[in-house]
């Protein structure tokens, strides 16, 4: 019984490191990121790519914070 919940919380470990790895992608960030600038009104000098610039630092600081919960290294 020992090693089946052994071998349980490794692979539930494996699969959250592997969503981790996934959110932290750089495709992912910036999909995300325009997804955010897009629906923030532009104003003059605050248009979409500064938007997405801005999304795109709180997206990388939520993931290395997810990445540094389950001891992977934040990018």
């Amino acid at each position: 019984m020992k090693k089946l919940i052994k071998m349980l919380k490794d692979l539930l470990n494996g699969l959250v490191k592997s969503q981790v790895k996934v959110l932290q992608s750089e495709a992912f960030e910036n999909q995300l990121a325009s997804k955010i600038a897009a629906k923030i009104p532009d104003v003059p000098g605050f248009g979409d790519p500064e938007q997405k610039l801005v999304a795109k630092m709180a997206i990388d600081a939520c993931t290395d914070k997810l990445a540094e919960a389950v001891n992977l290294e934040a990018d």
